[in-house]
Order: C-alpha cells, then sequence, then structure tokens
C-alpha cells in the first residue's frame, strides 16, 4: 500500500500505546475485550469496553463508538482517550467501542484519499454490521448511539451521521471540519446532534477551510469550520443566533476555549469548541508528536468529559 495519508492520528500513537486488550484497563473496573466480525468476505475487529455495571442497575445502555485517526489503531485511540473516557463508562454506565480501519486507514468510498489507496474496503458495510452485532449482543440502547473521533476518525463520525442517520443519534468530530465531499453524502441526512472541538492553531487540517496538508502533500479538501457549523445548523432548523456563549480559560497554557451553543432549534442543538491556539490534538490528551508538527494541546478542557456532557443531554 503507497500510504496515502498518515493524516493523522497518526501512526505514532498506534506503535507507541498498547491497550489492555482482553483485560481490565488501566485504573478502570469495566472490562476491554477485542472481538471479531465477518464483513462479506473480509474478517474485521474491533474493541468493546464493557464498563462495571453498578449493583442494582438495570436496563439498556448508551454505546459510543470512538474512530482513530489515519494511521492509527483501536488499541492507541482506546489507551489514549480511555484513561478519561472508560472512568466516565463506569460512572454511567456506557458501552464504548473502538473500531479497527483496514490497512489503519478508513474507506469512505469517496475522497481523494480513499480514491487513492490500493486495496479499497467497504467500511461502510462494517460500520453498519457492527452496529447491528453491538445492539443484537449487548444490552445497548439503540436510540443512544453517539461517535466520536479524531482527524479522519472525525471524518468517520460525520461518515456514519450521514450514511447512518437511523442509528445514531449525535457525533462530536475532534479536530476536522466536514470534509467538502461528504456534502453529497449528507445530502438527505436526518438531523442529529453535533458538538464541533477543532483548533485555531491545527497545522494541518485548516479551521478556516481549504486542503488537509501532511508534510507537502495535499489531501481531501474541507469545509471551514463556520461552515461546517453552517451546515449542521441550517439542517437542525436551529436559529442562527447563538443561545449561549461560554468562555473557558482554566488552566495558564496560552490557549483558551470559546463554547457556543445553538439550542433554539427544531430539532437536536448544535455546539462549537472553538480552541483558541489548539493544534491537530485530543484536548486534554497526550503532547503525542511535537508542536511543530501537530500544535498544541489544549488543557482547559477534557474533551472526553465535554462529548460525554453534550451526549448525556440525549
Amino acid at each position: 500500500m503507497n500510504q496515502p495519508g498518515i493524516l493523522l492520528y497518526c501512526a505514532a500513537v498506534g506503535m507507541l500505546l498498547g491497550a489492555c486488550v482482553g483485560n481490565r484497563a488501566s485504573g478502570t473496573a469495566g472490562e476491554l475485550d477485542s472481538y471479531r466480525i465477518n464483513v462479506g468476505e473480509r474478517e474485521r475487529s474491533y474493541l468493546l469496553y464493557t464498563p462495571e455495571m453498578k449493583l442494582g442497575s438495570s436496563g439498556k445502555r448508551p454505546l459510543i463508538l470512538v474512530f482513530h485517526g489515519g494511521g492509527g489503531t483501536a488499541k492507541g485511540i482506546a489507551r489514549e482517550v480511555g484513561r478519561s473516557l472508560h472512568a466516565i463508562a463506569d460512572r454511567e454506565g456506557v458501552f464504548v467501542a473502538y473500531p479497527d480501519a483496514v490497512d489503519k486507514m478508513w474507506d469512505f468510498g469517496a475522497g481523494k484519499i480513499s480514491d487513492s489507496l490500493d486495496i479499497r474496503v467497504d467500511d461502510r458495510s462494517f460500520f453498519g454490521a457492527l452496529l447491528v452485532e453491538l445492539v443484537r449482543g449487548k444490552p445497548i440502547d439503540e436510540n443512544r448511539i453517539f461517535a466520536t473521533g479524531i482527524s479522519r476518525g472525525g471524518q468517520a463520525s460525520y461518515f456514519v451521521a450521514c450514511q447512518f442517520a437511523d442509528r445514531v443519534r449525535a457525533i462530536a468530530p475532534v479536530a476536522m471540519p466536514m470534509p467538502t465531499y461528504m456534502k453529497a453524502l449528507c445530502a438527505d441526512g436526518q438531523r442529529m446532534g453535533v458538538a464541533i472541538l477543532n483548533g485555531t492553531d491545527d497545522p494541518l487540517v485548516p479551521y478556516d477551510g481549504g486542503a488537509i496538508t501532511v508534510g507537502r502533500r495535499e489531501r481531501d479538501e474541507v469545509m471551514s469550520t463556520d461552515d461546517t457549523v453552517e451546515f449542521w445548523r441550517s439542517r437542525n432548523a436551529c436559529s442562527p443566533e447563538a443561545t449561549d456563549h461560554q468562555m473557558i480559560d482554566t488552566v495558564n497554557d496560552r490557549m483558551q476555549v470559546l463554547k457556543t451553543t445553538w439550542a433554539n432549534c427544531e430539532h437536536d442543538p448544535v455546539l462549537l469548541y472553538r480552541i483558541e491556539g489548539g493544534g491537530h490534538t485530543w484536548p486534554g490528551g497526550r503532547q503525542y508528536l511535537p508542536r511543530f508538527v501537530v500544535g498544541p494541546v489544549n488543557r482547559d478542557i477534557d474533551a472526553a468529559d465535554e462529548v460525554w456532557a453534550f451526549f448525556s443531554r440525549f
């Protein structure tokens, strides 16, 4: 394969981060296990974090799908975000699934990156089969399925929102406006809750739109963050005027977060976390590559906390 884009959550995360597969995740009470599923003639894999069920708890539970970026793995992203997300999962009784891409790159069937892959993969069928298997095999509430991810994993969040709007309730992409080519995929989609967490100083994915650039190679183009918000605000029939602005500046890191909410909607709300000075990183996570490569990590918020605070509304 010709490595069309170490796009981005980055091979370094997959190589440097391990995961407690089949054992208790560090510092948590639940279990992180590896599963395989046949999709067509291809065997696919995913990790599933099953939370510790509190004594007396019953009923079906929410599910969060977490997509790794290009060049990453399910193990890497589970180790990275799981430090915060699994504690939330145990406290709230939430299942967390981490799908694995073939050769570390999601194929959405369109776009420059997908078109350049040597081996094409039907990830749409994989996502659909995974949703069916998880709901059938675990006590998961099919009306409370959510998706998040960083970088190309953020693109995967938009993709499932547009392709499986009848099964995914809300999404929270990180470090990724919506790719331009996905507007066509989303043309007939239903409304849903959307929270976007983007850094203004992302050196790889431009906050104001344009071509994703890795090294000196240009990848797919993305809409501006503002245009992405407008796309979902319009779809959800929200008022043009935001209903709330909150400046978050809790750490002396030369960054701050402007959280803007559009809640006066006929359908679901839209949120934007404009991370002033933030890079191509997961807020509250590790500085997984040097700043000159991916920009800085914001410490004013923890993305896992913010993502769950949004999903828990539904």
